[in-house]
């Protein structure tokens, strides 16, 4: 039995090489034609002449310029937001129950369910809302007729 094991592991052992891939070959890929090149300059470049450019010289010293208004800054926060908040929740919920073993991730699990759920029912209140708002501008309009 012993010599039998041997001779397994030792098989075993030689072939277990085989699988692996050491290297890619990437040379059977080909790219297309180039379509854009950023080195070529304009054909249609104009140069301007002197008198053109003394034309607005004259006319145009006492005007002032209006800049832009910025734009206003977004206050909701984004993608990196998100993110904050997500991961100090997985802390929260992954720390909450870390002592606990399987019991712990199990309830863990519940835990992330019920907010799922709690989120889906909160969007399914407001849609509900707004649709019965409609109804009831709708049935008053009716009668106003």
């Amino acid at each position: 039995m012993k010599k039998l094991i041997m001779m397994l592991v030792a098989v075993m052992l030689v072939l277990a090489p085989a699988g692996f891939t050491d290297h890619a070959d990437a040379k059977g890929y080909k790219s297309g034609k180039k379509s854009f090149n950023s080195n070529t300059a304009p054909t249609n470049t104009q140069t301007p002449n002197k008198a053109d450019s003394n034309v607005n010289a004259s006319t145009n010293k006492n005007t002032t310029t209006n800049t832009p208004a910025t734009a206003a800054p977004s206050k909701s926060g984004g993608f990196m937001k998100g993110l904050l908040v997500g991961g100090l929740a997985g802390l929260l919920f992954g720390s909450l129950f870390g002592d606990m073993g399987a019991l712990g991730a199990i309830f863990g699990f519940l835990i992330n369910m019920l907010a799922i759920v709690a989120v889906i029912v909160l969007i399914r209140k407001i849609f509900v809302y707004f649709k019965t708002q409609r109804a009831k501008k709708q049935e008053l309009n009716t009668w106003k007729r």
